[in-house]
Parts: C-alpha cells; structure tokens; sequence
C-alpha cells in the first residue's frame, strides 16, 4: 500500500508520523490510545508547538500519512468536523515564516528567454520548452 504514494510524497508522510509518535512520547500517550487515533488526540497534535511552527499544507499532509498508517495497518480513521476546524485554526495561528512568499508569474517573456537559451536541435531541450509552454497554457 505504501508504494501507491510517490517517494517524496512518502517522506512527507514519514516526517508527520514522525512528528506525532514524538508528540505521543513525549506526552506519555498510551499506544493503544494512538491507533485509532482519536480526532480529538489528533486536533490536540496540530495545535501543539512543533506542529503550530509549520503551514496549513504540511500539517495537511501529515494527517494523510497518518491516514495511510491507518489505512495499512487496518485501524478506522476517525476525522470529523472537529479536525477540520482544529486545522483551520491553526492554519491561521501559524507564523508568517511558515508561508512561502508568492512570486511572480512567468511571462511570455521569460519563455522567450528560456527558448533562446536552450538547444532546440536536442530532443530533451525541446521537451522541456514544450512541456514548460504546456504549462504555462495550463496555467493561464
């Protein structure tokens, strides 16, 4: 089951199951009480300090390990209303260093560079401006 998320995607997974085995021990959380986590343990998880440090997307992604964990090893997975809420929230209690800066979206312009730039004789050059101009079309 684990091979059905891409390997990044499963070292983000890790990190929240990581993160809230940490949670449990230090906390002296009985294991029985930790699968099936209750969705009240788990709001309790997101609003504590080491997870109030980072954004809405990673504390997101971290539940969906725990979900998987769940889901691998048999045990209902209990999230609800409550959850929700309890991520919303935290979602804006988070610091400003946990949120990437919006940048700037790519313009007709710097495809034009990135075509002079490249070698459009090499098929893996023409790829990539295809795939970047694919993209770009996606995007507007």
């Amino acid at each position: 089951m684990a091979h059905c998320v891409l390997p990044n995607t499963l070292k983000n997974y890790a990190a929240g199951l990581t993160h809230f085995t940490k949670f449990c021990n230090d906390f002296a959380i009985p294991e029985v009480e930790c699968m099936p986590v209750s969705e009240i343990l788990l709001s309790t998880f997101i609003t504590s300090p080491g997870a109030g440090s980072v954004g809405k997307c990673a504390i997101k992604t971290w539940l969906l390990g725990l979900e998987l964990w769940h889901c691998i090893n048999d045990a209902p997975w209990l999230r609800g209303a409550v959850l929700q809420r309890t991520l919303e929230g935290s979602a804006r209690l988070a610091p400003p260093s946990s949120h990437l800066v919006k940048r700037e979206p790519v313009t007709i312009k710097h495809l034009h560079c990135l075509c002079w730039h490249l070698d459009l004789t090499n098929s893996f050059n023409i790829s990539v401006f295809v795939a970047c101009i694919a993209f770009w079309c996606c995007c507007r």
